[in-house]
């Protein structure tokens, strides 16, 4: 059934006919329908649709990640999952089912990642934002976002670019009094030590849960993000996702990462160290004005004579990100290496 908060239009589509045949149990030995190659392999095969057992393997990896964040075990099945081609496709698929363009309104909390604007803007949407609060701008400004009445509040936390995280206890508050949908993308989550908020989608069927595998995972090249929701929404997303973007080889290696996740685990732990001690580092230098305290793979840093100390980072051959149009004299800096962090540090002396 879909999603009473979808487009009108939604209930005029049929789901791709590869969903067909699985939804109807069909079962064969021989497939003469898909007008392939039967003479080249594995390959000229399309891509399994559903990825039942890939998306299981998918919980049951993340719900021991998340074990101590939650009251509970986390109780959501391969129906709840819809992976998608990176986080990006995520962001469409929402707006595509649930925003009808040139009337509704997208809700966003600034300074964010940027990609909510621009997709809402392709799609024709007004957009509104609203400030984030407090010393590290991560106070959610609720009343503001119900005074505006959007569709649909897009919220990344931990936040891009400025590392922070809200208390899981306001997005559960959000979710209580707002009528829309709550899309808080995680991107980040692996590298916080704060609740995730996977242990509210059995509660409200307005929440909605982007990840995706490309930051902490590893697998930015191979294109795959997750929409964790209700079994209606992700069934809803199915009848305009396009069929077949999540390719097999991707999908073999993304399961073999899953399977045997200890080098990755080992990985966050090494760039959580190494943010404790370039927050450290950083806060002693006179060229540094503030590090916010982050729960990311990066830093926001605020510079004294920001465009003197950009130059010398230049200088270095080093990249970072110019945040200056979002929090004044800032930049954004990716965890590297140990020897990658130092030499950032002696950019800055």
């Amino acid at each position: 059934m879909i999603h009473p908060k979808a487009r009108p239009l939604l209930s005029k589509l049929s789901l791709p006919s590869p969903i067909k045949k699985y939804f109807s149990a069909e079962e064969w030995n021989i497939d003469l329908s898909n007008n392939t190659n039967p003479y080249m392999g594995w390959y000229a095969e399309y891509p399994d649709i559903m990825q039942k057992d890939l998306k299981e393997i998918y919980l049951n990896t993340i719900a021991s990640l998340n074990f101590s964040f939650t009251d509970k075990p986390l109780t959501l099945t391969h129906d709840n999952v819809l992976f998608t081609v990176g986080s990006m496709e995520g962001l469409d698929l929402l707006l595509r089912a649930f925003s009808e363009p040139n009337q509704d309104v997208i809700c966003i909390a600034t300074p964010t990642f940027p990609a909510y604007e621009h997709w809402a803007l392709i799609h024709n949407l007004r957009v509104e934002t609203v400030p984030l609060l407090g010393e590290n701008l991560n106070l959610l400004p609720q009343e503001d976002i119900l005074s505006i009445n959007p569709k649909i509040v897009f919220l990344c936390d931990p936040n891009n670019p400025t590392g922070t995280k809200c208390k899981a206890e306001s997005i559960k508050n959000l979710c209580d009094t707002f009528d829309g949908l709550v899309v808080v993308d995680e991107a980040y989550i692996e590298f916080s030590d704060q609740p995730s908020s996977l242990s509210y989608l059995s509660k409200y069927d307005n929440l909605i849960i982007l990840r995706t595998l490309s930051k902490a995972w590893g697998m930015a090249g191979l294109r795959c993000g997750v929409i964790l929701a209700s079994k209606q929404i992700i069934h809803t997303l199915r009848y305009i996702q396009l069929p077949f973007g999540f390719s097999t080889p991707a999908q073999e290696r993304v399961k073999e990462r899953l399977l045997y996740p200890e080098e990755t685990f080992a990985t966050w732990e090494k760039i959580t160290k190494n943010r404790t001690f370039l927050m450290q580092e950083l806060s002693n230098l006179k060229s540094v004005r503030k590090v916010f305290q982050s729960s990311t793979n990066f830093l926001m840093v605020v510079l004294e004579n920001f465009h003197e100390t950009l130059y010398r980072v230049k200088q270095h051959h080093i990249h970072v990100l110019d945040c200056s149009a979002s929090v004044p004299n800032s930049i954004r800096v990716s965890l590297g290496t140990e020897e990658q962090n130092q030499k950032f540090l002696t950019a800055l002396c």
